[in-house]
């Protein structure tokens, strides 16, 4: 429960910071603050590797990678 409302948390502060923003599906918005609120909540966390096998082929690791790095921009 911690890491959904934490990723609930970076989602409400990237809708206050840009509330006006149109771009990714939600479903980009959703994996990446997730995995973030993973990695800020969990000591022993799932790699972007590993996220690319959970997504079952949604995603490949390459969009992963690109989506955390420019939500960690957006929130910053």
């Amino acid at each position: 429960p911690v890491m959904t409302f934490t990723a609930l948390a970076l989602l409400q502060r990237l809708k206050t910071r840009f509330p006006a923003a149109r771009g990714f599906p939600g479903r980009h918005f959703s994996l990446s603050t997730f995995m973030i609120a993973s990695k800020v909540v969990c000591d022993d966390t799932y790699s972007n590797k590993s996220w690319a096998v959970v997504v079952q082929g949604r995603f490949v690791l390459r969009e992963i990678n690109q989506m955390e790095e420019e939500m960690c921009t957006y929130l910053e």
